[in-house]
């Protein structure tokens, strides 16, 4: 009797997925919507992909094959158009914003990054004052202090004749940064020429987050893989968030250093107003914006360099551009480096184009039908722009696989001869738009433009290995960086 109740559950199982595959296909409300069937049918293979690395590549491949709009699982469409940023993400849909598709733990404590519209609006409120034009100012010389560390740590390599990891040296110093900005202490990363227990960590466990979003949607699945790594995937969790709670109350109790216009005491100040912050609402904030803060500039400052160098005649026009530019390093400041440099910052524009710090689609949910660049939606439907594939197509850009800092170039976007006069800017956004756009996006700017400017003034590079696709990595929300090896050589008039 076993062995045929045994087949009897197979089968039904088996006619089960069969049914669920030609529903999904043909009868589904999104089945007009062109994509890959075998995603559609089986909706596991997109948290497959995305554990593996693999998805952002996979979706750019299909934006290519099946256009603007593609549908890549039963109930998800994937955007690259201009209009849907607006549809989906800032206007369009009135004050409400649509619903994020969170992938946080269960348990985890409300922060910026993830939370309802109401708290997100209370903790925009307390940390505004940290990202105003009168804090950039302050922190000005907190971050001039750290570039100096850096120019001084890569003339000891230059001096050695020693190769640069500047992948390393970026995260070095962005860490060491957002860590002062907001703990109110440095990770001493440059200091000690290595990352923190803190910063490892954080590493290890953004390469876990799209296990934690197979756990959420396939309980079963993930069953099977917490036997071989659920405790591991548990205790990074753990030991990230105790770490950066840890610093933060430390940063708390240390009233000292009130006045310097960071984060924490942004969030400090509020936290005695009659909405005030938690323990670990602090703790949680200070966290987001450590990891958010850090791991985007330096990512956009390592993918910029090694396009720079990998593109015939770009790096040496820059640093042509920054050395006339500035008789003096010193001279390179928040406000000089955005008025004296367009070429070099036309860099970090097309490297925010070609290497976003968060490749993938920020999804969100359709809570009742809705319109978005000119397709009907129907409720529920988990929708996106596709920063990487939008950014990467031809229908917004023009050589979209070729680095041409040129197509930023004020000049040549009003010129109807140039081949860039018809790109659409607009269908690239980095920091994204509308009310949870990214609130630190002046700082990081001014921060990278900084430490760019610094670097080309200071040293001549190239790549130790010319024929290397370094941009061509894995993406677990954020790109899975390589070491970007240089030759550097401190420039001879200095």
């Amino acid at each position: 009797m076993l062995p045929w109740l045994v087949v009897a559950a197979v089968a039904a199982y088996t006619g089960y997925q069969i049914f669920g595959a030609i529903y999904n296909i043909y009868f589904h409300p999104l089945a007009s919507f062109p994509g890959p069937k075998l995603w559609i049918a089986f909706p596991v293979l997109r948290r497959i992909f995305a554990a593996t690395g693999n998805l952002d590549r996979e979706l750019i491949k299909f934006h290519q094959r099946f256009g603007e709009v593609v549908r890549f699982t039963d109930d998800s469409l994937s955007f690259t158009t201009a209009q849907a940023w607006k549809g989906i993400y800032g206007y369009g849909h009135g004050s409400k914003q649509w619903p994020k598709e969170e992938f946080r733990p269960p348990g985890s404590v409300n922060n910026i990054l993830f939370c309802n519209d109401v708290e997100h609006a209370r903790f925009r409120k307390a940390l505004a004052p940290a990202f105003s034009e009168q804090s950039l100012r302050l922190q000005e010389d907190l971050i001039k202090g750290y570039v100096d560390i850096l120019i001084a740590s890569l003339r000891e390599e230059a001096d050695k004749g020693q190769n640069a990891d500047m992948t390393m040296w970026y995260n070095l110093t962005t860490f060491d940064i957002i860590s002062d900005l907001a703990f109110g202490e440095p990770s001493n990363c440059l200091k000690n020429k290595a990352y923190t227990e803190y910063i490892i960590t954080i590493f290890k466990f953004l390469q876990v987050v799209p296990m934690i979003q197979l756990a959420k949607f396939y309980p079963s699945i993930w069953k099977t893989i917490s036997l071989f790594i659920g405790k591991s995937v548990q205790t990074k969790r753990e030991n990230l968030f105790k770490i950066g709670t840890d610093t933060a109350m430390k940063r708390k109790n240390d009233r000292s250093k009130d006045g310097r216009g960071d984060f924490m005491e942004a969030l400090l100040r509020h936290s005695e107003m009659k909405d005030p912050i938690s323990d670990a609402e602090l703790g949680s904030n200070a966290h987001i914006l450590f990891m958010a803060g850090s791991e985007t500039s330096s990512t956009l400052l390592a993918g910029t360099t090694y396009y720079m160098l990998k593109t015939p005649g770009v790096i040496q026009n820059a640093m042509q551009e920054v050395r006339s530019a500035f008789e003096n390093q010193d001279d390179i400041t928040f406000t000089s480096a955005s008025a004296k440099i367009p070429y070099t910052l036309a860099c970090l524009e097309e490297g925010l184009r070609m290497y976003p710090p968060v490749p993938t689609c920020l999804v969100r949910t359709t809570p009742e039908p809705a319109t978005i660049s000119g397709y009907a939606v129907p409720a529920g439907t988990h929708v996106g722009v596709h920063q990487l594939a939008a950014n990467m197509s031809h229908r917004n850009f023009s050589q979209p696989d070729s680095f041409k800092p040129e197509r930023w170039m004020p000049e040549l976007n009003s010129d109807e001869k140039s081949p860039f006069y018809s790109d659409n800017r607009d269908a690239r956004q980095p920091f994204s738009i509308g009310p949870r756009n990214c609130i630190g996006m002046n700082l990081a700017f001014a921060e990278m433009r900084q430490i760019l400017a610094r670097v080309l003034w200071n040293f001549d590079l190239e790549l130790v290995d010319k024929e290397q696709h370094w941009a061509k990595q894995k993406t677990y929300v954020v790109w899975a960086k390589e070491p970007l090896l240089c030759h550097i050589r401190a420039r001879k008039s200095v």
